[in-house]
């Protein structure tokens, strides 16, 4: 799905971002609307740390664009949560036909790949069930997981490993719509996939200039900042989220929404000073020690 959805819009993608990002709160909404379509929020923050590089973006620019694209990635989660499984063979179906009679192939893979994601989700749901019944499971899930910082370390390791944390968020969802994890310990691992997903970030800097390392440095202080100061106000969101609806899969999605937007309006007006630590923490870089 990702890989249609960012053929379809690659080709323009960097042209869009180039023209649309003329302040922070322009590049939030641009980065936010960017991800939304691609659901890679890693790709677009390493399209911004080469933009960074090419000196068409500034390193505040490239901020703001990072902010928005860890809000549109949370639409796959939101998307999840609907229980959308009836409907998964037949967006598959449609997504073949539209290849094949319209011959629209981006259009129909994407379509077919969202079918195949809540398919594949389902049949995991169906697969595990058994296994979540054993003392086993109930041991992973409840140790692991057992205290914050745990469920957010999970969190962070196997997004790492699958550099999706769109597809982690989803699997979290799933969890959920089979009461095989409380909704703390959900929280926690989707909190630990927005520090795991900015490996790929961090990759995309190596041999780059000064301004393209401290963007992908301000990219993890951003989320390493966020989750640890959600961690000490975990109690009073916990109880925000549960009013958001009374369904656990649905409390997730909208966990990962809220943090992402919460923090993002927070750091919007800081930018300039974010930057600024980015910019000296990637100092190992040669140039000039002065932030511009």
């Amino acid at each position: 799905m990702s890989t249609a959805l960012g053929s379809a819009a690659g080709t323009r993608l960097k042209h869009i971002l180039s023209r649309l990002v003329r302040t922070p709160a322009q590049g939030a909404l641009t980065g936010a609307a960017a991800t939304a379509v691609v659901q890679s929020s890693s790709a677009v923050a390493a399209i911004c740390v080469g933009l960074v590089n090419s000196g068409v973006f500034t390193l505040e620019q490239a901020f703001g664009v990072i902010l928005g694209a860890n809000v549109g990635t949370t639409l796959t989660a939101q998307l999840v949560a609907f229980d959308l499984t009836q409907y998964a063979p037949l967006m598959m179906l449609l997504g073949l036909g539209i290849v094949v009679m319209l011959k629209k192939r981006r259009a129909g893979e994407a379509l077919f790949g969202f079918g195949a994601l809540v398919f594949g989700l389902s049949l995991i749901n169906q697969a595990v069930k058994p296994w979540l019944a054993s003392e086993f499971a109930s041991w992973a899930l409840t140790e692991l997981t057992s205290n914050r910082l745990q469920a957010v370390l999970v969190g962070i390791v196997v997004t790492a490993v699958i550099q999706s944390s769109s597809a982690v968020t989803s699997l979290v969802v799933m969890l959920a719509q089979t009461d095989a994890i409380t909704l703390e310990a959900a929280v926690g691992i989707a909190l630990g996939s927005n520090i795991g997903t900015v490996l790929t970030t961090i990759f995309a800097s190596i041999g780059t200039i000064r301004e393209s390392k401290a963007t992908a440095l301000a990219d993890l202080m951003f989320n390493v900042l966020g989750v640890v100061l959600l961690l000490f106000l975990m109690e009073p969101f916990l109880q925000l989220v549960t009013w958001t609806s009374d369904q656990l899969p649905r409390q997730v999605a909208n966990a990962h929404t809220l943090f992402n937007v919460l923090t993002a309006v927070v750091a919007l007006p800081l930018i300039p000073y974010l930057a600024a630590l980015a910019w000296y923490g990637a100092g190992f870089v040669s140039g000039s020690k002065k932030y511009k």
